[in-house]
């Protein structure tokens, strides 16, 4: 695998929670892991250099840290649920920094109790991000005024960033949105110079499942 086939710095940034979301349910649907709860390791690196077709490539991974709003005190069952994000997300991160990964914490993760299920009538947590987008956002625009000949790699679909990709590309930087190939935003393709997909199939040959 060639480092850069092009002259361009490419540069990675990932919009984690949406990313690991994705991930999970693609491989919940394959019936690899259990439920969406469980731990598992994947080649974060290895998939996004081979989707991209380069190796030795920079990748920030941003994502949020959990937190219960102030005043609110959870119920034992939405407890022992974030319990087991902090320490999923504890053995996420250090998986993503042992694979040379740069982890961002960006934004805060909230979860609070929602509606009451109509089917299980069991209350249900609501899981809020804030303000990874807008660290993404100002990260890639900083990028594309400071730095010559770069190109901008998106792993992210949120139509929140499109502005920041015209704005990108008037300052003559490519951009490529790297998504899921059952979730192609058409908006945000239709903002980038380039569109790449991940198959299941090529998640799958990155994934290890381990023991909690």
């Amino acid at each position: 695998m060639p480092k850069n086939p092009d002259n361009s710095q490419k540069i990675v940034f990932v919009d984690g929670e949406n990313f690991r979301q994705r991930v999970v349910e693609l491989l919940c649907n394959q019936g690899v892991i259990a439920d969406k709860n469980a731990y598992f390791s994947l080649d974060v690196r290895g998939l996004i250099e081979d989707v991209l077709g380069i190796n030795g490539v920079e990748i920030n991974y941003y994502a949020s840290e959990i937190k219960t709003p102030k005043g609110y005190t959870p119920s034992a069952r939405i407890q022992r649920r974030v319990d087991g994000i902090k320490e999923n997300s504890r053995r996420w991160v250090a998986m993503l920094k042992r694979q040379g990964i740069n982890y961002i914490k960006a934004g805060n993760l909230k979860v609070k109790e929602g509606k009451e299920c109509i089917h299980c009538h069991k209350t249900q947590e609501v899981l809020q991000e804030k303000g990874v987008d807008v660290r993404i956002a100002l990260d890639m625009l900083e990028l594309s005024y400071k730095t010559k000949n770069v190109s901008v790699v998106s792993v992210s679909s949120d139509t929140d960033l499109c502005p920041s990709y015209h704005k990108i590309r008037k300052r003559k930087c490519k951009t490529t949105y790297v998504c899921f190939s059952d979730s192609v935003n058409r908006a945000v393709a239709a903002a980038t110079d380039e569109t790449i997909t991940i198959t299941p199939q090529k998640v799958m040959s990155y994934f290890q499942e381990e023991s909690a």
